[in-house]
């Protein structure tokens, strides 16, 4: 039976039971999925849950999304009616703390999107991406030379400053997720055979970019595989998709998730939906069946055009 505990003010309610933040990261999420899993494990309702902190049931919904941080106090009591034992309750709210630590990418924040910020951290928890890039080089495996041509691109009317913070910011990107030293991330990229063959930055900085990626053909051992879509490929289920990821997670309670910018105009490009990301994922599974195998020489180098 739940106990129906006093009413209390909308002001009391969001001081007791959370705190907003700019967005959510790695360990919030996981920290949200674990109280769900308990929840449901103990045969807790939603409603019951939300009606034994005196709250309603949307608050509580937010928590177990990661939209808010909870209090200590909220997860204690949520643990105690859940019946998690003592030593699991002190781990839980130990990665309360964790999670209440904004992400590396914080002094970053006045120049990132709101979605990209929960992209990055999402790449940062990854231990495996998977990326299809019909464009451009994926972003993670983007050269200095090549990156600072494209941020020119998309900022044409930013100054030099900011060109230089948003390629610091790309770096520290890489770092975090590519070069991390637990569990460094596993990278399986498509990438379109044209996107080698346009000069980006120049002949240095395509070479630049080119050598790079032609590392990963022979080293095996890195964790990054690189696959070329052959152009005489034609069609295939990822073509009219624009630029999708995948990013896969070792622990069992946090889903796979699915960015793709292009997926519906004005939704979130992020989503943990099975069914799309399992259609997505076939998808992806066909295209690398049309490229050859990641060990594969690139294509013959770019050719400047003639002026």
């Amino acid at each position: 039976m739940v106990v129906e505990p006093p009413a209390r003010t909308e002001s009391e309610v969001t001081e007791s039971v959370s705190r907003p933040r700019s967005g959510p990261t790695a360990a919030l999420r996981l920290l949200g999925a674990d109280l769900r899993a308990r929840r449901e494990a103990a045969g807790v309702t939603l409603e019951a849950a939300a009606g034994s902190l005196g709250v309603d049931r949307a608050t509580l919904s937010r928590l177990e999304r990661a939209h808010t941080v909870p209090k200590p106090k909220t997860v204690s009591e949520l643990l105690h009616l859940y019946g998690a034992p003592k030593e699991e309750a002190e781990g839980v709210l130990r990665a309360l703390e964790e999670a209440k630590e904004p992400g590396w990418w914080h002094p970053w924040r006045d120049v990132l999107p709101e979605y990209l910020a929960g992209v990055i951290d999402l790449e940062s928890a990854a231990d495996l991406i998977r990326v299809y890039s019909p464009g451009v080089v994926p972003e993670l495996l983007q050269t200095p030379g090549y990156a600072r041509a494209l941020l020119r691109l998309r900022y044409p009317r930013a100054a030099g400053e900011e060109i230089d913070r948003l390629l610091r910011l790309l770096r520290e990107r890489q770092e975090h997720t590519l070069r991390r030293p637990v569990r460094p991330v596993r990278l399986w990229a498509l990438i379109e055979e044209v996107v080698l063959q346009r000069p980006v930055g120049g002949p240095s900085a395509m070479t630049e970019q080119l050598n790079f990626l032609g590392h990963y053909t022979r080293d095996r051992g890195s964790g990054i595989a690189v696959q070329v879509i052959p152009t005489a490929a034609g069609g295939h289920p990822l073509l009219l998709s624009g630029p999708v990821s995948i990013l896969r997670y070792a622990h069992p309670l946090l889903e796979d998730r699915l960015i793709a910018p292009n997926l519906h105009p004005g939704v979130s490009p992020i989503t943990e939906n099975s069914d799309v990301v399992h259609t997505y994922l076939g998808a992806m599974d066909e295209t690398a069946a049309l490229a050859p195998p990641p060990t594969t020489p690139l294509p013959t180098p770019f050719r400047e055009a003639p002026r």
